[in-house]
């Protein structure tokens, strides 16, 4: 009966459920198909299908190619900080992994991983970083069969202004297409599986993307006015500024003269007026300590850092430095991780994606891993101090923190004393135990007999130490207390016969007497 009314009750909750559901929709959405797409546009100028960039400066300067942004690496602080960016990604491993787990799948992997190693992957992923400042990057695959795999025998980095993006019809995407001689406008269609293009920031479905060099030409473009016009005031505060004085009667060849006389002493400005008439300087009361053009520089560096790396102005010191310094630091740390996502991104969907496909392989994907670098230092003392508490690494856990090639070390093992040699009468040629090379040889006999009265130690004990741990023994057995044992223990001693240990006592005062004795001729 209880189960025939769990059955009900789940019928019941599932009519319940099937009546809350919603309907289906009438009409299905329609797939694949973009609505407000670039050519529905009403402020586009798509003239035969051509995209243009919706980079505002280029279109300002009239320059839809970009080539002003390549001018811009001229710069030693924006091609410090592309550098920073580029190396920085490049140089962290990356490896290649299944998208799915399982054995063929990582044997399909590690076929990947070696077909990257072999077509210089470092170097095309820092020709692709290129887009950070242009935009866009194109490289070009170069297609070869190497022991039965179609794989890359070289990927070629092509100059951004050969390329145009097309958009023939409004229901597909924009196209890559190449700029040739026969055709400057449209350009010719690519074949498939040939150009990996990496784009950053496509703003508004902007294929050609939109680079940092919007944000880098104004403080470069400043920085250079400003050093033009530092070295100019260098050399006006470095050299006083010639003035010649010609008669009023002189001719253009005398003119020409003191003219030609007056630059060879001067790198800027001269000064040219007849006899007699005065000039007066206005003097602006600035002197030859002016930074003025000095911080405009620098504040342009600071912009371009910040732009580039994240680093803020340098305005403070002391703790504020060091904290803003471990703040750059992680945010650079953030920069370089969004970039190195991005990327493998774009070569997931195209290089591995085309790779896996021409052979039969199982889907894969390449990605870098950016992280701060460990501090040893501190782990290994971490480590010590867990150690402390009673725990213990293992092995694995080793090598994997601190790398390959350590062991666990050997416990030293433990030599037992070798036994005494036997001792011989003073006299005779055979051993005498221990030799003391620090002493001379004539107490050879002595130590004999030291040795030979050490020896009997042992045997006279026994009468005495075995009773004693067969009482302790009984003691424990039965569960006695220790004051109940210290009870029996006088008893126990008179039951010992201390007639063996007196003679050795004796025996032992004699031979010490003896060697005493023979010490004091000796001196």
């Amino acid at each position: 009966m209880a189960k025939r009314v769990v059955v009900i009750w789940k019928d019941s909750c599932m009519a319940k459920k099937t009546q809350q559901r919603p309907a289906p929709a009438a009409t299905p959405p329609d797939l694949e198909t973009e609505v407000a797409n670039r050519l529905r546009d009403p402020f586009e100028q798509n003239y035969m299908g051509v995209i243009q960039t919706a980079d505002p400066l280029l279109l300002e300067k009239g320059d839809p190619a970009g080539e002003i942004y390549r001018d811009l690496k001229r710069d030693g602080k924006v091609f410090s900080g592309l550098q920073k960016r580029k190396l920085a990604l490049v140089g962290r491993e990356w490896q290649v992994v299944p998208v799915q787990d399982g054995d063929a799948q990582r044997a399909d992997a590690e076929i990947v991983s070696d077909i990257l190693k072999r077509c210089a992957f470092d170097q095309v992923c820092q020709d692709l970083m290129d887009a950070l400042l242009r935009g866009f990057a194109v490289s070009e695959v170069v297609w070869t069969v190497r022991d039965g795999y179609y794989v890359p025998l070289r990927i070629v980095k092509r100059a951004q202004r050969r390329f145009k993006y097309v958009q023939a019809a409004e229901h597909q995407p924009p196209e890559l297409r190449l700029l040739t001689k026969d055709n400057m406008l449209t350009g010719e269609a690519l074949p498939p599986r040939k150009f990996i293009v990496h784009r950053v920031n496509p703003e508004d479905d902007n294929p050609y993307g939109t680079g940092l060099g919007l944000q880098l030409y104004w403080p470069v473009f400043f920085k250079r006015k400003g050093i033009i016009a530092w070295n100019k005031l260098n050399d006006r505060f470095g050299s006083p500024t010639p003035w010649g004085k010609y008669p009023r009667n002189a001719g253009p060849k005398e003119k020409g003269t003191l003219f030609a006389a007056l630059k060879a002493m001067s790198n800027d400005g001269v000064l040219m007026t007849p006899e007699g008439m005065a000039i007066e300087l206005l003097e602006t009361k600035l002197t030859g300590s002016v930074t003025t053009q000095q911080s405009l520089c620098e504040y342009m560096d600071d912009w371009i850092a910040e732009v580039l790396l994240g680093q803020e102005p340098r305005t403070s010191g002391g703790g504020a430095l060091a904290a803003a310094s471990k703040e750059r630091s992680a945010v650079r740390l953030d920069l370089v991780q969004a970039d190195s996502d991005l990327l493998s991104a774009t070569l997931n969907e195209t290089l591995l994606a085309w790779i896996c496909d021409l052979n039969g392989l199982a889907p894969c994907q390449v990605y870098r891993e950016i992280s701060e670098e460990e501090d040893k230092k501190a782990e290994s003392e971490t480590d010590v101090n867990v150690a402390g508490l009673g725990f213990e690494l293992s092995e694995e856990a080793v090598r994997e923190k601190y790398g390959e090639g350590w062991s666990k070390k050997q416990a030293p093992t433990t030599v037992p004393p070798s036994p005494s040699p036997p001792a011989v009468a003073p006299g005779n040629n055979g051993p005498a135990g221990p030799v003391n090379f620090a002493e001379p040889s004539s107490t050879d006999a002595i130590d004999a007999l030291v040795n030979e009265a050490l020896g009997d130690w042992k045997p006279a004990m026994k009468p005495f130490a075995d009773p004693l741990q067969a009482a302790l023994d009984a003691s424990q057995a039965a569960g006695e207390t220790a004051a109940q044992f210290l009870d029996r223990l006088p008893d126990l001693l008179a039951q010992m016969d201390p007639a063996q240990l007196h003679a050795l006592l004796t025996k032992a005062a004699a031979t010490a007497r003896l060697a005493g004795n023979a010490g004091v001729g000796d001196a």
